[in-house]
């Protein structure tokens, strides 16, 4: 390595030495307030399906496996967006596409409530979904390249729990005004937020860390000064390095690859089979669209506490056990639930794969970014979340065909099964990253 000015440096410092020795301060809780806005109303853009599909599919008359294919749209477009999004990150910098990912998911979303029919709706929300997908991997990757190791979990795992208040937001909204307005009632809520690029564009400064790597020394002290970070005497400076896809199946980061790609696939099953068809497998089971809507409304509530438990042990307990144990009790809850017929079994195992499933999210997005590199962080991220959307694409038709082929038992029993796979991945294979810091993590 190259010193700035060798003739003045005393203390020798690099950039994300610099990161990981300030306080905590009101540059990361305005940083993580306004990324918990995107992700939560990009929750909201995912999650609005769930919520109208029984509406659409008695207002265009389509059939349960045809409402499979338009939900399954959306994650055709996130995978798109995750494998493309966090590869583009990597290239042009985590500002710039957080911004346009908001922009497409914001516009694309916004727009479904003019759609005229299914063939138009699929193509905006495949477009809507290239943004969903490609914001989630970037964003979680450039809040944890700001934040210290001592709070890089707590932070990144609080950011992923905004979801369950988007998702709780557009729940309550569908109750109260879809069955007076209709489904298109409900759509023209994403286009709010457009706003929040200009709240990116003013609080989120480019990734530290991300600029070290690129070698864009100055513009990483420019941004030191503004927001007040601790100046180092001297400053070590790194060689820009290149981005190579096939360096996931390194020796060094196959293992790691291997782990986050199963446990993606199988939370992403589970969580998109389960609950963007919940209010669809209530009505199946002879529940009213609103008494649907209610029982959703609560089960959903409750991913808001599993959020905020991982949040609260993450940094404390560890990755590893957490997941582990979520996953677990979470695959447990889905066999209790295909079992239940009454009213409080449904809600309680309802709430219950809610609860450590959402929980289990908060600490994947929060684990992920933290097994790769800086140099190719956003691509790794970026890949493991678009596995986690081909078992998206799969959830939304395989859900459909086995309840209306074999019933709700069966299905969640699948939901069960895999749960139970993930688990055993991360028990084997995963590495524990609490306490460490990003670079420690990466040798």
């Amino acid at each position: 390595m190259r010193l700035t000015d060798p003739k003045s440096v005393k203390v020798r410092l690099s950039l994300h030495e610099i990161l990981e020795k300030a306080p905590i301060t009101a540059f990361h809780y305005r940083f993580l307030g306004v990324s918990c806005l995107a992700w939560a109303f990009n929750a909201i853009a995912v999650m609005i399906i769930s919520f109208s599909a029984p509406a659409i599919r008695t207002e265009w008359g389509l059939s349960l496996p045809t409402l499979g294919l338009l939900v399954t749209s959306h994650y055709v477009g996130m995978f798109i967006g995750a494998a493309g999004g966090g590869f583009v990150a990597d290239q042009i910098g985590r500002k710039m596409t957080v911004q346009a990912t908001i922009v497409a998911y914001s516009v694309f979303t916004g727009l479904c409530a003019f759609a005229p029919d299914l063939n138009t709706m699929m193509i905006l929300r495949i477009l809507g979904g290239v943004g969903t997908g490609g914001l989630m991997p970037v964003l979680s990757t450039w809040m944890s390249e700001y934040i210290p190791a001592r709070r890089r979990g707590t932070f990144v795992a609080v950011l992923e729990s905004s979801w369950s208040f988007g998702a709780l937001f557009i729940s309550a909204v569908s109750f109260l005004i879809l069955p007076a307005y209709g489904w298109r009632s409900i759509f023209p809520i994403v286009f709010v937020s457009l706003f929040f690029v200009v709240l990116v564009q003013r609080y989120m400064p480019e990734s530290i860390r991300y600029l070290e790597v690129k070698g864009r020394i100055e513009q990483a002290k420019n941004i030191l000064e503004r927001h007040s970070f601790p100046k180092p005497s001297g400053l070590m400076t790194t060689t820009p390095s290149k981005v190579w896809v096939g360096e996931l199946w390194s020796k060094a980061l196959r293992r790691r690859t291997v782990m986050l790609w199963v446990l993606w696939f199988c939370i992403a099953y589970t969580y998109h089979g389960i609950f963007i068809w919940l209010p669809t497998v209530l009505s199946e089971q002879g529940f009213t669209l609103v008494r649907a809507l209610w029982f959703t409304m609560m089960i959903t509530s409750l991913q808001i506490p599993g959020y905020l438990s991982a949040a609260f042990l993450i940094d404390r307990v560890g990755r590893k056990p957490i997941l582990v144990s979520y996953m677990v009790l979470a695959g447990v809850a889905s066999y209790l639930f295909g079992t239940s017929k009454a009213d409080l079994p449904i809600i309680l195992f309802g709430g219950a794969i809610s609860f450590f499933n959402l929980g289990a999210w908060a600490v994947t997005y929060a684990y992920t970014p933290e097994l790769y590199p800086t140099r190719i962080r956003g691509t790794g991220s970026g890949w493991a979340g678009a596995v986690g959307r081909i078992a998206g694409t799969i959830a939304p038709v395989a859900t459909a065909v086995l309840v209306s082929s074999m019933g709700v038992f069966q299905t969640f029993l699948a939901f069960f099964v895999a749960h139970f796979v993930a688990a055993v991945a991360v028990a084997i294979l995963g590495v524990e990253t609490v306490g460490k810091t990003l670079e420690e993590i990466s040798k």
